[in-house]
Parts: C-alpha cells; structure tokens; sequence
C-alpha cells in the first residue's frame, strides 16, 4: 500500500512539475525590459525588442546617463540573431542571441569651471545576451561591447555595458 501511495505522490508530482504542451510551444514576437543594475553606474535604459523572424530580432533602446558633470538622453538599438546551435529547444526570443548594436547620445556639461559645450556621442559595437523567459516575464543576462565613432572634447565616456535586463514578453 505504501509503494503505490508513493508512486501516485510522485506521479502527480511529475505531472505538476512538468509544463504543459501549451506552455512548451509557447513564442514570443516582443519583449520589453530595463537593466536595474546599470544604475549604479549612473545610467538608465529600457528596451523594446520586436522578431522579425524565428532566428531573427531587433531592439530599440532608450538610454539615460549621468557622469560626474555631464549627462544625455540618447537612443539606440541592436539586430540580433538567435544561435541556434546553443538554443536548446528555446522558443522564439529565447536563448542565446548576438549582433551589432549602435548608440547615439546627445550630451549636455553642467559645470561652469569648464568650458566643454556638450555635443553627440556615436558608438558602435556589439551585443551579446541569453534571454530566459518565465510565463512572460524576462531574465536576461547581456554584454555590450561599444567604440566611440564621435566623441565629445572633455567627456571620458566608454561606452561598455553588462548587467541584466528584466522585463515582460508578448505575443
């Protein structure tokens, strides 16, 4: 009588823990989400990511940065290709995903012991990310390798970035 109480607990346990087929062939054509962590280093971004097709995304971007005496608003945005052979079985804006990334910010000086005017910043680079989601929600881990094009007299500003975005997936 034990054994088969445990094999009955167990089997219900599997088929709870278990998602469903529905859930399994769950996609997602958008994404948005926020990086928390790169407030500590004085800036802000939310992204909206859109497929294009099922290895295929583009993101757009919008970006707050602060640093020392200088601060800008800016926009940018990446394309990125989903690997895969590292996706393992992962749906659509899911899994391991890479691609070329730019960013244009329009910085403003606020400090009057200099004379630095402000201007537009251009960088270009790349972004690399694995992207879980959970019923909807986002956890994505992301790495942002960017150079300067057009840089700004006086503003030491790499444009590097590592943190991990969160957010909320759609159909």
């Amino acid at each position: 009588m034990r054994l088969k109480l445990f094999v009955i607990i167990l089997v219900a346990v599997f088929a709870i823990a278990l998602p469903s087929k529905s859930l399994v062939a769950q996609s997602y054509n958008n994404a948005i989400s926020a990086n928390p962590i790169a407030l500590a280093y004085g800036m802000f971004n939310a992204t909206f990511e859109s497929r294009m097709s099922a290895a295929n995304s583009f993101t757009i971007s919008g970006y707050y940065w602060s640093f020392g005496s200088w601060t800008a608003f800016g926009i940018g945005g990446s394309y990125r290709w989903y690997l895969k052979l590292i996706q393992d079985n992962k749906k659509p804006l899911e899994g391991l995903s890479a691609g070329p990334a730019l960013a244009v910010g329009f910085w403003k000086w606020d400090n009057t012991y200099y004379n630095y005017g402000g201007g537009t910043s251009i960088a270009i680079g790349g972004e690399a990310a694995y992207k879980w989601v959970f019923d909807g929600f986002v956890v994505e881990p992301i790495l942002q390798i960017m150079f300067n094009v057009a840089n700004i007299q006086g503003l030491d500003y790499r444009p590097f970035g590592a943190g991990v975005n969160l957010g909320y997936a759609w159909n």
